[in-house]
């Protein structure tokens, strides 16, 4: 077992030289979910939400809304509460995913 718990330690800190390593400014997004210690499941889980969310926002949009209110809602209230929801709209937007969506959401924080 000391074998195994020294491994992770390893592995642990190669991650962590990984990161450093990494163009943080490409990356905000993995680099966020891995300061946050998000599972993969976790991950898995805010990809689904935004999915279903940009989805919705398309939707919104070609029925003529501005402020998005209620999508801002469900997605703060979906979110991990490992996440910050604006460091998380931020990161997703700056690393290139869910950008129409991202904008309108932040776009929709600053209005309120």
């Amino acid at each position: 077992m000391k074998d195994l718990e020294r491994r992770l330690e390893t592995l642990e800190y190669y991650m962590s030289l990984f990161m450093k390593m990494m163009n943080i400014e490409m990356y905000p997004f993995y680099k966020l979910v891995m300061e946050k210690g998000l599972m993969k499941e976790e991950i898995e889980e805010v990809f689904r939400i935004c999915d279903e969310l940009a989805k919705e926002h398309k939707e919104q949009k070609a029925q003529g809304f501005v402020y998005f209110e209620n999508l801002l809602t469900l997605f703060a209230g979906q979110l991990t509460p490992k996440l910050d929801v604006n460091e998380t709209i931020d990161a997703l937007y700056l690393q290139g995913l869910y950008t129409e969506l991202m904008k309108d959401l932040k776009r929709t924080i600053d209005s309120l």
